[in-house]
């Protein structure tokens, strides 16, 4: 029997009449836009059905009319496109000719066609797709139950958020009420792009500030929240993992088309958390990242401020705080950038030639963001922010952009009157720092106020930021100026006081602080290498040295179970300190201050210097530069250890050609290690202290040995190689 024929379908004959019906109403076009065809095949923005044209009924009319008839016809449509008129009149319609100028203006879509068109997603983009689609539905879904989101929230908002401030407490709650009550049937309908861009994104703020909060969740409340573990042996940093995870994931779903504020938020909220992981290299990575996006959206210029929706007051205020908003992330963003290439040794992505945006405001924080203007804290009567914080951090990396530059001109300046200037810089900000924030004689009236639990710990911080600063200024020149190398000295011994001290007032959760740690390493590298190659140099501090170096040895034995960087680093710190105490073994006074176990005084006096001790002048003369061979040999006699304590000895021009040495930097992008090929010199821990064993290095000529990638010739652990003492 012959089949039926399918007409107006794009299949003749089906095996099927009934499935031949359901293909003819599957595919039939309705003729609206977009059409049935389309919108049964999730082509809707493929649809390009021009309701003008004429219908095949309609053609057939007209090809029985006389073209004299059918031209006038046409002239008396109003909607005719004018270049099909042009073609009648002779006009080519191939080439660059007058009828494909025609065709451009028609085409070109109206104004409130742009408009609409910019709302809409491109048809590439991923998130258009019925797999986005799904993809966001799926991630979202793994975000916990309200009442564990709402208590994790609650510590990170407590314990964490107070540190960079980028969480606006009232807009984050705004935004969750809003998340929380949309309707389901927009996810499963229209998918992400039926809801608003920062609120698009908004669940990836939350995944991070979840996740966040799960690495410092306190111990009491672990039996609450080990429901959410879904695998035997989970830990909640597997789980906060998983989740920043899926929060880097939502944002990927959406390309650079749509960035927001939200998205800079999120981004910079997961390169906190792969810092707090130990993650830094990825870290820095993101932050890159976040500050790439936020010069996309405009924040680094005052000149692209937003402007207000309204003219009406509320418009106008709600303006001015988005203003104050988009300049404090900006420079959150630009402090983190500044640190990590002091600290990483790696080139910035902002460019502070061109300056930055005018500082934010410090007012406090409005109940309504509409009805509040913004007026100036007033220090006698309005506690501190974290904005009162984050401001200050920033007069103090002014210190820190000028140490990079310093970088251009080498280990080798023509003359040492910029370093000297910016030690002045350092020590002046130091002495004019605000009372609130001072270590010693600050002010302390509002350290029991409700949300300023954060001040005492600041003082701590802004402290050691100050000794790493001029840690961090002679940290070029140690090898070959004693000026520097006392100065050094006396920074590394401070902040390794203040970062006891520090560790001593923080509970175990919050021994994954990132400050814990590099600080300390980069000070212990750079006094036990200044003492291995200038053991005769301030003898007088030795005792000091070797004890604070034992004490940082003893807290990283103890954080590295939370902290991975303080286990990456053990080993180099047990080779550091068994060269360290075998080069001072001989050199010091007197063993009574190491053996009392006393606290020293290091954070006592901080601003006093070590020069006089070190026989150099203030001027910084005293250099050693790579063709003064005379001062090299004088400098050698006088400060190096004997031949004899070297298994190769190394030639005197070696000590003027070390490069700056980044300790941090090397462990983490270079696989800085070290081993031992016997236990010899072994040094040992015992109920987290560290002690060296009875016969360190005597007998073994290799003992410790750094190695790792890029670890070569030019290098302080290609020196320290080199030192085997054989006692």
């Amino acid at each position: 029997m012959p089949q039926k024929e399918a007409k107006g379908t794009l299949f003749a004959l089906t095996p099927n009449p009934l499935q031949a019906q359901r293909l003819t109403d599957l595919v039939k076009c309705d003729r609206d836009l977009p059409c049935a065809n389309c919108r049964s095949r999730n082509r809707e923005s493929f649809c390009s059905y021009d309701p003008g044209a004429p219908t095949s009924r309609e053609n057939d009319a007209l090809s029985k009319v006389s073209p004299s008839s059918q031209s006038s016809l046409n002239l008396a449509r109003n909607d005719e496109p004018l270049s099909s008129l042009a073609a009648t009149w002779g006009y080519g319609q191939t080439g660059p000719s007058t009828i494909g100028f025609l065709k451009k203006i028609e085409t070109a879509p109206t104004p409130e066609e742009q408009d609409a068109m910019a709302r809409l997603p491109s048809r590439d983009a991923p998130h258009h797709t019925f797999a986005v689609r799904e993809k966001y539905k799926g991630l979202i879904r793994q975000l916990p139950a309200k009442i564990f989101v709402d208590k994790l929230v609650g510590i990170f908002m407590r314990e964490f958020n107070w540190q960079y401030y980028f969480v606006d407490p009232d807009i984050f709650y705004t935004q969750l009420e809003e998340w929380n009550a949309l309707p389901f049937s927009v996810f499963s309908s229209e998918g992400p792009q039926g809801i608003s861009p920062d609120l698009r994104v908004f669940p990836a703020v939350l995944f991070h500030m979840i996740a966040t909060a799960m690495l410092i969740l306190p111990s009491e409340w672990e039996r609450e929240f080990a429901t959410l573990k879904y695998a035997a042996n989970m830990t909640f940093e597997d789980l906060a993992c998983d989740y920043s995870e899926s929060g880097a994931n939502l944002v990927g779903l959406f390309g650079k088309k749509s960035l927001c504020i939200t998205t800079v938020q999120a981004e910079f909220l997961r390169a906190s958390f792969l810092k707090f992981t130990a993650n830094v290299t990825e870290s820095w990575h993101m932050v890159a990242i976040a500050i790439r996006d936020a010069q996309e959206l405009g924040m680094h210029r005052d000149s692209l401020d937003p402007k207000p929706t309204g003219t009406n007051l509320e418009n106008v205020l709600e303006n001015q705080w988005l203003i104050e908003r988009r300049r404090k992330l900006y420079l959150i963003l630009a402090i983190w950038d500044i640190n990590m290439c002091l600290i990483l040794g790696r080139p910035g992505t902002v460019d502070w030639r061109h300056g930055l945006p005018s500082l934010p405001i410090d007012a406090p924080a409005p109940s309504d963001r509409s009805k509040t203007p913004i007026v100036t804290r007033d220090p006698e009567k309005d506690p501190p922010t974290p904005l009162t914080r984050a401001l200050w951090l920033q007069e103090l990396t002014g210190p820190l952009r000028d140490i990079q530059d310093l970088e251009q001109d080498g280990p080798y300046p023509k003359d040492f009157t910029k370093v000297d200037k910016v030690q002045r810089q350092i020590t002046l900000l130091n002495e004019h720092m605000p009372a609130i924030f001072r270590l010693e004689h600050g002010d302390t009236r509002w350290d029991d106020h409700p949300g300023v639990h954060w001040l005492p710990g600041t003082r701590y911080y802004f402290a050691m930021l100050h000794e790493f600063s001029l840690m961090a200024l002679h940290r070029p020149y140690v090898f070959h100026r004693r000026e520097s190398r006392a100065e050094a000295l006396r920074a590394g011994l401070a902040l390794l006081d203040i970062s006891r001290l520090t560790f001593a007032g923080l509970p175990s959760a919050s021994w994954r602080n990132f400050m814990l740690f590099f600080g300390a390493f980069d000070a212990i590298v750079l006094i036990a290498s200044t003492y291995i190659l200038f053991p005769h140099e301030h003898v007088e501090h030795i005792n000091n040295s070797v004890k604070h170096v034992h004490w940082a040895i003893e807290r990283f034995a103890a954080m590295q179970d939370r902290n991975p960087l303080a286990k990456a680093a053990e080993c180099v710190l047990q080779a550091i300190l068994a060269k360290f105490t075998k080069a001072v073994s001989g050199s010091s006074p007197s063993g009574d201050e190491y053996n009392s176990g006393t606290p020293s005084s290091a954070t006592k006096g901080r601003s006093e210097t070590m020069s006089n001790s070190s026989g150099g002048p203030a001027n910084g003369s005293n250099v050693l530069l790579p063709n003064d061979s005379a001062a090299k040999r004088r400098e050698t006699d006088s400060a190096w250890l004997s031949p004899n304590d070297w298994a190769v000895p190394p030639p005197p021009e070696s000590l003027a050609s070390i490069m700056p040495t980044f300790a941090t930097s090397d462990l983490l992008f270079n696989d800085l290690t070290a081993i031992q090929d016997s236990h010899i010199g072994d040094v040992i821990v015992h109920n987290n202290s560290v002690a060296a064993t009875t016969a360190p290095l005597d007998s073994d000529p290799v003992a410790w040995q750094f190695g790792g990638d890029n670890i070569g010739d030019g290098t302080l652990w290609q020196i320290l190689n080199q030192f085997q003492p054989r006692g």
